[in-house]
This record gives C-alpha cells, structure tokens and sequence, in this order.
C-alpha cells in the first residue's frame, strides 16, 4: 500500500460517520418522497417534497466537489429524481470561491514549470472559481490568456468520496427496491468516469480541439485556441477574450445585440452539435458561454461533453417528430429504440399516461410548447415504469434545460419547437429521418417476406405428402389473404407520410407474391 492508499484510507475513516449523519436524512426523505410522487402522478406538486430537494441541495453543496458534480448529474435524471427535486438540482451552480493562490501555485509549477518563465504576466487574483477547476489571467508570448487549473488535493478528495458513497450505496442495498438500487448504481459507476475525465485537462483540450474543428466557417463562434505546450493534465493555457456573459441582458443591449437573434444562434449552434456533429457541448450554463461586442459566441470548459451514434440521433429526432405530431405510439417506440423503456413495460399503460399528460396540451399547436413541457411528457412516463436511460441521454437532457433557460432569458417569447422545426426543414433533417424510417419500414418487410419464403420449402413437402386435394385448396387462399391484408397495410401507412411511394410499395408487394406462387408451383 503506497502513501496516496494510506492517506485515502485515513480520509475515509475521518469522513464516513459525518458523511453518512448528513447523507442518510436526506437519502431517507428522497425514499418516502419518490413513493409518494409515484403515488399522487405526475399532476400533482408538493411543497413539502420541494422543500426537501432544497435540503438536499444546500447538503450536496456543504459536502463540496465530488457532490456538487454528482447533484448535477442528478438533476438530468426525472427516472430518479421527484419533479420537485429536479426543480431544486436544476439551479445546483458550480460557483466556489476559489482556493487560495499559494496552494494552486505549486499545481501549476509541476505542470508546466515556474510561473515567471512561463508567463510574461500573471494575475494571482482568480476571474471564477468552480468544484472542481479555478481560473487565472496571465499573458503568454503576449497574448491574453486564462490559465485554467485543478483545486488543491481534487483528484483525493474524488476518490476518497467516491469509496465512501459506494459504501453507503452497499448499505442500501435489500432495503430499497432492486431496480432503484441498480440505477443508483449505474449513475455512480458512469460517473466515476466523467468526473476524472473532467479534472484531465488533456482530454478537455481535445474535445476544445474537436468542437473547433467542427464548428469552424459554420457559425459565428469562437472556441478558444488552447496552447498545449503550456498545457497539461491539471493545467490548461488557453486564449482569453473579453466578452459579456450570455446572460447580462443589460449589457448585451447597451452593446447594440439583437437578443433575440442571439437566442435564436445560441439554440441553434448547440443543436447543431447535437444533431449534426460527433460531439456536443453538453453544460452550457450561462457561465460557459460569452458575447463579444460584435454577437460573436465564444464557449468555455469543455470538459463534459457527450455524443450520439447515428442510431441513438435517428431515434431521438422519431421521438421529437413524435411529440411535436402528440403520437404516442410513435413516442413509446422512439423510447423504447432508444432504451429509455424497458421492454417489460405495459405498452396499454403507458400510452394512456401519455394521453393523460397531452391532454394539459390541448388547444395548443406543437409550435406553441417548450421543449420543457414536452420533455415532461416523457419524463413522467420514464419516472412511472422501468427503464433504462444511456449516458448520452442524460447528457442531452441535461444540455436541453440549461439551453432553453438561457435562451428564454435571452428572448421570453422564445419557442424551442419553432427553432427545432426550422433545422429540421432547413438541414433536410426531417427528410432524413423520413427516409430512414421508409428503409426500416422496407427492411423489415423484405425480412418478413424471406422468413416466408424460407418456410415455403417446408410447406411444399407438408402439401406433397398430403393425399387429400382439399388442404392444398384451403392452403392457396391463405397466402393470398395475407396478401391482401400487407398490401392494404402497406399502402396506407405509406400513404400517410410518402404519398407518391405507395404506388411503389404495392407494386414490390404485387412482385413479392407473383415470385411466392412462381416458387410454389
């Protein structure tokens, strides 16, 4: 056992008794709260539980970094959190003071050398403090920097707490329901992961490197060059610019900025990243996110970030063409596709807790709604039956209310839908997912008709050694019938999106069953 073991294992037991006097409360009323939520539905709002998600907070922030982190993952998870916590984990900041500079000093040093043969200037008082990182202005080969750096002991202070929260999930275990406790699970193990990519400042400077590369010549943005030869795994150099905060509506318009293009160019250089890209920004909170004087976006801290495979972004854009055309049919498929239900779920059930949910729509056009109150939909629908949410999910859900908060600052007239039908029309986003659906659709009907033919052989010698000629009769009937029946399916769920493909799909169904009776004979 090496020194950083022997020191760990001292802070854990200095740790755990006060950890667990101040987490076991809040864990006990999260419990009864859950219950009682899932009893009352999904209209109902209590203030006593909102009040204990506010304790639950100010606790997680009394507890510092490794919770401050934990909560805000938290706060992207309806499955596991009552909507009055959410409300409360939602507003969790990573606003810390900063840590004293003589304790950062010796961080920096053994990263990228002494301070004075490094940088031309250096301001030791910090611009922002967070969790888990603080910020500082210096000059470098005379340029404008900030020099983003570790807090003191952060990566022992992540593991020591890490052991200690799995240990108190252990004691959890057999006296929570199973499927509550693996979840819970679940969070922590991913988590484990992120919170140590996001103090390895070498992979935030790659994923800088990879938005960069992508957002480049598309939109009016700026990511930061980051200088790597100064740069290293608890240390990072990048350019300084001196813009106001997306938020400060007052000094935007001072500035002469049309805010509600820039809500409209906040929105859609996000989705862009999430819908186009091969990784997004995933916390944009106002802090991450700057105005230069000519409207010009400049991002900050990329160090959560997540991405969609080309599977998961055609099921969550089914999903939005589900929930802006209020379908729920379509709705449960695109959550089951994309894990967010498990296939064991009441299918009946659900969709009438869907139909509930739509019915406090009525009246209104899709256009009219918030991304929020559609979102809410399928939240109250995961928080109620069994599920299973993917890292990317969390993620984006988690980008999405941050997003929408800042653009309705920005803009309070601010729609979301009308934003997203704009790039769905205008990417050919919605095309494409039109065309892969009519390819899933076709796939899947060339499937079917195969296992039809593979069971033709069969058939055939089950009718030859048959004596009697009337079952070969009654056998000639059924293929046609079915027939029938695909031709008739086929054409009218065609012809209620692709009109001028219906004709086609009959016409391959008519030459489908000619090459069946041609094999039969």
């Amino acid at each position: 056992m090496d020194a950083e073991e022997r020191d760990i294992l001292k802070g854990i037991r200095r740790r755990e008794i006060p950890l667990l006097l101040k987490i076991y409360p809040i864990f006990r009323h999260y419990i009864k709260d859950r219950e009682s939520a899932k009893k009352d539905g999904e209209k109902s709002w209590s203030h006593l539980r909102e009040r204990n998600g506010r304790k639950a907070v100010e606790t997680f922030i009394e507890l510092g970094p490794t919770f401050i982190k934990l909560g805000q993952i938290l706060s992207a998870r309806p499955d596991l959190l009552p909507k009055e916590y959410l409300k409360s984990f939602e507003r969790l900041q990573d606003d810390v003071p900063p840590a004293p500079f003589e304790k950062v000093k010796p961080i920096i040093e053994r990263n990228i050398g002494r301070i004075e043969d490094v940088f031309e200037e250096f301001n030791t008082n910090a611009i922002s403090g967070a969790s888990l990182g603080q910020v500082y202005r210096a000059k470098y080969r005379g340029v404008e920097v900030a020099v983003k750096v570790n807090r003191p002991d952060v990566e022992f202070i992540i593991k020591r707490d890490l052991v200690v929260i799995e240990r108190l999930l252990k004691l959890a275990e057999g006296r929570i329901e199973n499927f509550l406790y693996l979840s819970l699970r679940n969070v922590i193990n991913d988590f484990k992961v992120r919170i140590f990519d996001e103090i390895d400042y070498r992979k935030e400077a790659e994923n800088a490197r990879r938005i960069m590369q992508n957002t480049s010549g598309r939109e009016r943005v700026i990511v930061p060059e980051v200088f790597r030869e100064v740069s290293g795994k608890e240390v990072m150099v990048s350019r300084f610019y001196r813009g106001i905060k997306v938020t400060d509506v007052v000094a935007l318009r001072k500035s002469g900025i049309d805010l509600k293009d820039l809500a409209f160019r906040v929105d859609l250089l996000f989705m862009r990243m999430l819908l186009r890209d091969d990784i997004f920004h995933a916390d944009p909170h106002p802090g991450n996110i700057s105005v230069l004087e000519d409207g010009t976006i400049v991002l900050y801290d990329f160090g959560m970030v997540g991405s969609l495979d080309e599977k998961t972004r055609f099921n969550l854009l089914s999903l939005y063409d589900g929930l802006v055309r209020r379908d729920p049919e379509a709705i449960i498929d695109a959550l089951l596709a994309l894990n967010a239900l498990s296939p064991a779920a009441n299918r009946g059930i659900i969709r009438r807790s869907i139909e509930v949910a739509m019915m406090n729509f009525y009246g209104r056009s899709p256009d009219e709604l918030e991304i929020r109150e559609l979102l809410e939909i399928a939240n109250d629908v995961i928080f109620e039956f069994p599920f299973r949410l993917p890292r990317s999910l969390v993620l984006y859900m988690r980008m999405s209310s941050l997003l929408e908060g800042i653009c309705q600052t920005l803009d309070p007239d601010f729609k979301f839908i009308k934003v997203l039908r704009t790039l769905l029309y205008t990417e050919g986003l919605l095309d494409e997912l039109y065309r892969k659906q009519l390819e899933e659709f076709v796939r899947k009907a060339i499937d079917s008709v195969q296992r039809g033919l593979d069971v033709l052989p069969l058939l055939k010698r089950k009718l030859e050694s048959e004596t009697e000629e009337p079952p070969r009769k009654r056998d000639r009937s059924v293929p046609l019938s079915i027939f029938l029946g695909f031709v008739l399916l086929s054409a009218v769920f065609v012809y209620t999106r692709f009109p001028l493909l219906s004709l086609t799909v009959i016409l391959i169904d008519i030459a489908s069953f000619g090459y069946i009776v041609v094999r039969r004979r």
